[in-house]
């Protein structure tokens, strides 16, 4: 009940929120607002105050998390995944799980604080990538439409699809209780989730089934009510909110005959709204964390952010019928932990039955700081320089054609 409230008092501040024209101008400056929820967090800290209860931290950012998934499940159509869009599939299918694979094994041997279930966490949580800012710095370009689709897709997949790893991960890291076996918490999450899949999937379909019958409303407000719907009556009746709220959105997208520009619009409403306020969140509750951190984690924070999510989508594109440059570019671009992430390990401040719990929170927030930083410094160069080897190759192919 407690997060149900909490969802709708946080669905009721973003709503007015967007309204602000300061918001929509900071939405692409996640740095900022990292930067700004850090000197926040100091102030606070000075003054001997806490932002908010972890508790409320955590409940908000699970309902932000189930935004986020929402609205990314609502750009896919399941049964036409791979057929549409090849190259994102190969990155969701393929990439991001053997990204999880080498992060969560350079980990646990780099890391000792980290257990192999911690490990495993950590690295689930850096797996859900899709930060709305770099985006738009290749769909507002003249880049291909096959590498414009595959960078709107797959971030997207890897939100909806990478969501139900981490929480499975998150109940396996966690420690049982005295009476519980041994496997208690996993197959507890396991049967909430799939409670949850059943709440979320049929109001999902009823929803495109209503709007089917009335072909002259807008079939996104139906698509929006049944997520909240879902997530709420999950959190009420102890099921999985996050996966109810992506189950309505999936059988929604697959049933539903709204367009294109209704599924972007879904996005964009919600991304606009909760990834400034979850990089906001973050720096105020984790990126005071980095200070705290070693060696060992730096480097681990910097090489996940670089070479580890590089290296599994160059991987994972080699076969694909794009041209290398365009395999050289996705391979560096997307991949890098966004705000899901950011949200995703929020709500797990509130968890202390979560083995190495403080370890995973001082990781996971350096991680994700450097993955920002990291994506947010080089996502319009590259994109320039890859729009002028595009243009090249192009003429290059004309002339020798």
């Amino acid at each position: 009940m407690a997060l149900a409230f909490t969802a709708l008092i946080a669905a009721a501040a973003l709503a007015a929120l967007a309204k602000l024209r300061l918001l929509r101008s900071i939405a692409g400056a996640p740095v900022l607002l990292l930067i700004a929820g850090g000197v926040t967090s100091l102030f606070l800290r000075a003054l001997g105050e806490n932002f908010l209860p972890p508790n409320i931290i955590s409940n908000s950012a699970e309902a932000g998390l189930a935004a986020l998934v929402f609205a990314s499940a609502a750009q896919l159509r399941v049964t036409r995944f791979a057929r549409r869009c090849p190259a994102a599939f190969r990155l969701t299918l393929g990439g991001a799980p053997l990204f999880l694979v080498i992060s969560s094994l350079a980990a646990f041997v780099l890391l000792p604080q980290l257990s192999f279930p911690a490990a495993l966490l950590v690295g689930a949580a850096l797996m859900l990538n899709g930060a709305a800012f770099d985006r738009r710095a290749v769909t507002a370009t003249s880049a291909p439409a096959e590498v414009k689709a595959t960078v709107r897709t797959e971030s997207a997949a890897i939100i909806a699809f990478g969501a139900p790893i981490a929480i499975l991960f998150a109940a396996n890291a966690t420690a049982p209780a005295a009476s519980e076996a041994p496997l208690g918490p996993l197959l507890s999450a396991s049967i909430h989730m799939l409670q949850g899949f059943a709440l979320g999937g049929s109001l999902g379909y009823l929803a495109a089934l209503f709007a089917r019958r009335r072909p002259r409303l807008d079939g996104a407000r139906f698509a929006m009510a049944a997520g909240f719907l879902s997530f709420a009556l999950g959190a009420i009746f102890g099921v999985s909110p996050v996966i109810a709220a992506g189950a309505a959105s999936l059988v929604w997208g697959e049933q539903t005959t709204a367009s294109p520009v209704a599924r972007l619009r879904i996005r964009g409403m919600i991304e606009k709204t909760v990834a400034p306020a979850a990089y906001f969140l973050f720096g105020v509750i984790l990126a005071p964390r980095v200070f705290e951190a070693d060696m060992l984690s730096v480097l681990f924070a910097a090489a996940v952010v670089t070479v580890m999510r590089a290296g599994p989508r160059l991987a994972m594109l080699q076969s694909s019928r794009l041209p290398k440059e365009s395999q050289a570019f996705l391979a560096w671009f997307g991949g890098a932990p966004g705000a899901a992430s950011a949200l995703f390990i929020l709500s797990l401040v509130d968890n202390a039955a979560i083995v190495d719990h403080e370890a995973i929170l001082t990781v996971g927030a350096l991680s994700v700081v450097a993955g920002v930083f990291a994506a947010r410094l080089t996502s319009r160069p590259l994109a320039n320089a890859f729009l002028r080897q595009t243009a090249l190759a192009r003429r290059r192919r004309m002339y020798a054609g």
